[in-house]
Parts: C-alpha cells; structure tokens; sequence
C-alpha cells in the first residue's frame, strides 16, 4: 500500500504537498512520545500522534517513516507544513481520534 490509497477515505485530508504520496506504508505507530516513536517504529511505518510540534518531521525524516497523520483535527502549524513539503513527507489530517484512526487504517489493509 501507498499513501496516496490513504487519501482516497473521506477520513483523511492531505495538508501538505503531494511530494511523499508514492511512500510505501507497511504499518502503523501511533505515540504522541517522540522517544519511545525513536526507540519502537520501523521505517515506512505511519505515525498517528496529536504532537503540533516541529520535532515530529525530524522523528520521522530519521525513521524513514511513510507519513504523519494527525488525529483529532489537529490544526497544523504553517512552519511544519513548508518543512515538511521539503523533506518529503506527507501531512495528513482527520477528525478521528486515534485509536478511531488506527482502526480504519487496519480496515483499509494497512498490516504491521
């Protein structure tokens, strides 16, 4: 699976530019704890967080990680968005809370 298939549930919009959308995806991380994403994610995983922090890119450009899908409508500041469209990383947004999220990834196929 890719990205850019996550795109195409109503659930989740892409705020960042379309740089990133071929990632391949092979499972999910979710952690609002940026230690413990370095210490326990794999590469190509997606991370689901609330975090609205700058560090979160740095966390995932590191671990290679598919993208970062910020649940329950975390309104992203713009500083992260212009970072993260230079470092590739698609930046997805959804009203879902997380565990919500997590459960429609799985549904959609996404497996770790």
């Amino acid at each position: 699976m890719k990205v850019k298939n996550l795109l195409e549930s109503k659930h989740f919009q892409l705020i960042s530019d379309d740089s990133g959308i071929e990632n391949e995806v092979n499972g999910i991380f979710s952690c609002d704890l940026l230690s413990h994403v370095l210490g326990f994610a794999n590469e190509h995983n997606i991370l689901i967080t609330v975090l609205n922090n700058i560090n979160v890119l740095g966390v995932a450009s590191l671990l290679d990680l598919s993208c970062v899908i910020f649940s329950h409508n975390i309104q992203v500041n713009e500083a992260i968005i212009i970072k993260t469209n230079e470092l590739n990383i698609p930046l997805i947004r959804t009203n879902l809370s997380t565990s919500e999220t997590v459960i429609t990834l799985h549904k959609m196929g996404v497996k770790n």
